[in-house]
């Protein structure tokens, strides 16, 4: 029998929504990454569907462009595999949805652009 959710009454449960709270995932990120992060530092969203990054963005200069992509680690391959990007123009706060499926997700500053552009990002992961 698949695991299925009682309740206090013994009846089976509708499909239920859990959400864990916010952690810390990246935090005064100011460049662009240059290298691959370490497995460790990826948001492991076992059991659930989804990570939702909370992005806090300082854009600065002329014209910036900020570029993130969610990476996704494969153990077998012990690589991490890019997913799709998103573009963000101006400073302010986002949330970004990311489909996890049980894996390990880490969110990469991929570029930024612009005339004399600066950053300042901090991100908080939440699995869904």
């Amino acid at each position: 029998m698949p695991n299925v959710r009682i309740d206090e009454n013994g009846v089976p449960k509708a499909a239920v929504f859990e959400q864990a709270a916010p952690v810390a995932h990246r935090t005064g990120v100011t460049a662009v990454d240059s290298a691959a992060p370490d497995v460790e530092d990826g948001v492991d969203a076992a059991g659930f569907e989804h990570v939702d990054f909370d992005l806090d963005v300082t854009l600065g200069g002329e014209d910036p462009l900020l570029e993130v992509t969610p990476l996704f680690y494969n153990a077998t391959a012990d690589a991490w595999f890019r997913g799709e990007p998103a573009y963000f123009t101006a400073t302010g706060r986002h949330r970004l949805r990311t489909p996890a499926r049980g894996g390990i997700v880490f969110l990469a500053v991929t570029a930024l652009q612009g005339d004399t552009p600066t950053l300042d990002l901090d991100a908080w992961a939440v699995v869904s």
